[in-house]
């Protein structure tokens, strides 16, 4: 019975995947103007720390290093991020995130917020309800994986 739950559990989540994808990765790719999806990534787990090596990010984000240079490099003249060396060990560079960079990261996300809207706009008031309570129900429990 437990494999049973376990089973639909999945099953659920592979189907929300598979709607961002079909519908809500769509809408993310759209509100992009001037920035890749990548680019997008990188900026927001710089929000979530003050400071990240060039490697650590590139692991978190699955990012080949030449590629992950590459990025970098392209925000830093943006003015996006900085570059720092490490204080402890002078191999390693770290990157920060800089105003510049978050306000970019804000717009791009109130563009997405725009185009989440319209996609939901035909909803009904009782049907956004659910997806309110259901989505807020979904992340409670998702953030309790490791």
């Amino acid at each position: 019975m437990e494999t049973m739950v376990e089973e639909k559990a999945v099953d659920v989540l592979v189907n929300l995947l598979e709607f961002y994808h079909e519908k809500l990765l769509r809408a993310e790719k759209q509100t992009m103007s001037g920035i890749q999806f990548a680019q997008f990534r990188l900026l927001y787990h710089l929000t979530t720390v003050p400071v990240m090596s060039m490697s650590a990010l590139g692991n978190m984000l699955y990012i080949s290093k030449p590629y992950m240079t590459t990025l970098i490099d392209t925000l830093i003249d943006e003015g996006m991020v900085e570059r720092h060396p490490d204080l402890h060990d002078r191999r390693v560079i770290n990157i920060c995130i800089i105003e510049k960079g978050r306000k970019k990261l804000n717009e791009v996300r109130n563009q997405m917020r725009t185009e989440m809207k319209s996609l939901i706009s035909s909803l009904q008031k009782s049907d956004l309800e659910d997806l309110r309570t259901s989505g807020e129900h979904l992340l409670d429990i998702v953030s309790k994986i490791q």
